[in-house]
């Protein structure tokens, strides 16, 4: 997501950062196609229980299959909801980033063509 900066960084103060906007988009874009594609199966997962639970019928039998089943499918769709939060909240800091950095360039661009006049 960086390309190289053609200053050598031995000749900065050590402050400057490249980003490559194209690239960081990509990624958002990627990073939120994935987070869906967890909701969705998210919600595949809710459906199949439900199926399942129409299947098992009832009785003692039926009983069992579901606690013995129910916790490890809660494990699951905590954990699909987990990582769904993540992603999100890796993407909107991506974003925020990116954004900050275009802040800061177009305000340093402003100061220069300030102090250029």
């Amino acid at each position: 997501m960086t390309n190289p900066d053609p200053v050598d960084v031995g000749q900065t103060d050590g402050t400057r950062v490249g980003a490559d906007p194209v690239a960081a988009v990509t990624l958002a874009r990627r990073l939120a196609e994935v987070t869906a594609g967890l909701a969705g199966a998210r919600g595949e997962l809710s459906a199949l229980l439900h199926d399942i639970d129409a299947a098992v019928g009832v009785g003692d039998s039926a009983h069992a299959f579901r606690m013995g089943f129910a916790p490890a499918a809660e494990t699951i769709a905590e954990s699909l909801q987990d990582a769904e939060d993540r992603l999100g909240g890796h993407r909107r800091a991506l974003v925020a980033g990116v954004d900050a950095l275009v802040d800061a360039d177009a305000e340093a661009s402003a100061r220069l063509g300030r102090s250029t006049r």
